[in-house]
C-alpha cells in the first residue's frame, strides 16, 4: 500500500486549506523543565487551544495525557516529538551536551499524530554526536516512510551557552542537511534579513516553518519576522515561548492565527497585541 496517501492526509490536517500553519510547541519541560508559561502544562494546553492554533506539539507522554485537547472536528493537529538534548539547559549546565532519541513514529501513530519532529544539530565539539544525530534522523526517516508519517526536522547550530546561532553558514548547512536526509518540512530559525533568509529557502526543496526561538523583545519584533518570512515564502510559523508567556495566551494564539492566515495586517496585529 502507498505510504504517501497517508502521509499527504496528515499533512492536510496540519495545512487544512490554508497555505501556512500555525503550530504552537510546548515540549520545552524536557529541556528546560516547568518554566515559565508551562508550569501547569494542563491549562497552558487548553488556554492556548481555545485561541484554534493548527497544531500542537508535544512529548508522547504528555500528548496521552491531555488527549482531550485532540478530539473533535475543530482540535488542533498533534505533532510528537520523537528526540531531547540537554544543550539548551541552565542549571545543572551541561558538561559536553547530549542528543537522544526517546520516542518511536509507532508512538506517534498510537496517538494519530499527524506529523513527528526530531533535531539535527549542528556543532557538537565531537564529531561522533553529530553522526549519531544523523543515524537516529536516518532511522527515523526510514520508520516515518513505513507509517506515511510526516517528518519535520528542527536543524540548528549549536554552541556553547548560547540557546540561538544564526550564522547563515551554519544554517544553510544545517538546512540542506536535513534535506537530503529526508525531512518533510523543516523548522528554521529567522536569519535575521529578508536576503539571506531568502537565499535559505532557495537552498532546499522543503516547506519550510520558522521557529520562534526565545521570546521575542516585542510584539512588532516577533510581528516582523514572521511578516518577512511568510512574504519570502516560507509556510507558517511554530512558536512557544511568545505564546504560552504571553498575559493572555488564548488572545494571543488568536491573533497569531488570524495573522499569519492573513485574515488581519501586521499593523491590526500589533494593535490588538497592545491593547
Amino acid at each position: 500500500m502507498d505510504s504517501s496517501i497517508g502521509k499527504h492526509s496528515r499533512l492536510k490536517t496540519i495545512f487544512h486549506d490554508s497555505d501556512s500553519a500555525f503550530v504552537v510547541a510546548f515540549d520545552h519541560g524536557i529541556l528546560m523543565g516547568p518554566i515559565n508559561g508551562i508550569q501547569d502544562i494542563s491549562s497552558s494546553v487548553k488556554n492556548v487551544v481555545l485561541g484554534n492554533p493548527d497544531a500542537i506539539q508535544l512529548t508522547p507522554p504528555l500528548a496521552k495525557i491531555l488527549s482531550e485537547n485532540f478530539l473533535g472536528r475543530n482540535s488542533p493537529s498533534l505533532i510528537a516529538r520523537l528526540d531531547t538534548s540537554n544543550l539548551w539547559r541552565s542549571a545543572p549546565p551541561p558538561k559536553n551536551g547530549y542528543y537522544t532519541d526517546l520516542f518511536s513514529v509507532k508512538d506517534a501513530v498510537r496517538l494519530d499524530a499527524d506529523a513527528v519532529v526530531t533535531y539535527l544539530l549542528v556543532g557538537f565539539e565531537n564529531d561522533y554526536d553529530e553522526a549519531n544525530n544523523i543515524k537516529i534522523l536516518s532511522n527515523i526517516v526510514h520508520e516515518a516512510h513505513d507509517y506515511g508519517m510526516p517528518l519535520i526536522i528542527e536543524p540548528l547550530g549549536i554552541s556553547k551557552g548560547s540557546q540561538v546561532v544564526r550564522d547563515k553558514k551554519i544554517i544553510s548547512l544545517a538546512v540542506r542537511m536535513a534535506t537530503e536526509i529526508g525531512a518533510d518540512l523543516l523548522k528554521v530559525d529567522y536569519t535575521g534579513d529578508k536576503i539571506s533568509f531568502g537565499e535559505i529557502l532557495n537552498s532546499t526543496t522543503c516547506p519550510v516553518l520558522i521557529r520562534g526561538g526565545p521570546k521575542t523583545k516585542t510584539v512588532e519584533d516577533s510581528l516582523k519576522m514572521v511578516l518577512d518570512s511568510l512574504d519570502l515564502g516560507a509556510k507558517g510559523i511554530v512558536f512557544g515561548r511568545n505564546i504560552w508567556q504571553s498575559s493572555d495566551s488564548t488572545m494571543t494564539t488568536q491573533i497569531y492565527s488570524n495573522f499569519i492566515h492573513r485574515k488581519i495586517t501586521i499593523e491590526e496585529a500589533i494593535k490588538q497585541l497592545s491593547d
